[in-house]
C-alpha cells in the first residue's frame, strides 16, 4: 500500500505542477484539463481522479502557492547575526517568487481572477493570511532582544511586506523582469530605510562590522 500511496501522491503533484504552469502560460479561461494532462504526461482520467473540475484544481494550485510561499519565509530570529542580514533574507524570499518564472506567470493569472472575482480573492486572503507570520514573529523576537523597537508587530511587518511589493513584486508584475543589481542595491536601501524607523538606537547600531 506504501509504494501505491507514495505513486499516487507523486501523481497528484506532478499535475498540480502542470496546472500551475499551464494557468500561468495560458491564463483560466484559455487552460484545459487536456493541457494539464498532457504537460504532467497522465491521461485526462487520471487528472480527474484527483481533481473533479478545472475550478478544483485551480484551488489545489493557490493552495500549493500559497505553501511554497509560506515555505520561503520561515526565517527564525538570530540574536548573534546582523539584523540588516535577516531582513535580507526576507527580501531574498520575495525575490526568490520575482525570478521564478513559473510563480510569477501563475501569480498574474491568480490576480486576474482575484480582479474577477472579489470573493474568491476575499476568501482566498483570508485563508491564506497567516503567510507573514515568520517576520511578525522574528520582529517580534528582535524587539524582545532590545535591537528594534516596535509596539504592533503584525503592522511592521506588513509595512516591511509592503514595501518589498511595491519596490520588486509589482513592478515585476507589469515589467516582466527586475534587473539583478539594481534589485540588490534596492534592497539595502529599503532595509536601512526600515532599520532607521524601527531600530531602537538608529540604524549604525545593527549594521554589520566592517573590517
Amino acid at each position: 500500500m506504501k509504494p501505491k500511496n507514495r505513486n499516487t501522491n507523486k501523481k497528484r503533484e506532478s499535475i498540480l505542477n502542470a496546472a500551475m504552469q499551464a494557468f500561468g502560460d495560458q491564463g483560466y479561461d484559455k487552460t484545459s484539463m487536456d493541457h494539464i494532462a498532457e504537460i504532467a504526461a497522465a491521461s485526462k482520467r487520471t487528472v480527474y481522479n484527483h481533481f473533479q473540475s478545472k475550478d478544483d484544481l485551480f484551488q489545489a494550485v493557490i493552495e500549493k502557492f500559497s505553501i511554497e510561499m509560506h515555505s520561503l519565509k520561515q526565517i527564525r530570529y538570530d540574536a548573534a547575526r546582523s539584523l540588516e542580514e535577516q531582513l535580507g533574507e526576507f527580501a531574498e524570499a520575495e525575490l526568490a517568487l520575482v525570478n521564478n518564472p513559473i510563480w510569477m506567470g501563475f501569480m498574474k493569472a491568480l490576480l486576474i481572477m482575484f480582479i474577477r472575482d472579489p470573493e474568491m480573492a476575499r476568501k482566498s486572503m483570508t485563508k491564506y493570511a497567516n503567510t507573514e507570520d515568520a517576520l511578525a514573529a522574528w520582529l517580534q523576537a528582535a524587539a524582545r532582544d532590545g535591537r528594534l523597537a516596535i509596539e504592533d508587530h503584525q503592522l511592521a511587518a506588513r509595512v516591511f511586506w509592503s514595501m518589498l511589493g511595491g519596490a520588486f513584486t509589482w513592478p515585476a508584475v507589469y515589467q516582466g523582469f527586475l534587473e539583478p543589481q539594481s534589485a540588490q542595491v534596492l534592497k539595502k536601501e529599503l532595509i536601512e530605510t526600515y532599520l532607521c524607523r524601527y531600530g531602537k538606537q538608529g540604524l549604525k547600531a545593527y549594521m554589520p562590522i566592517k573590517g
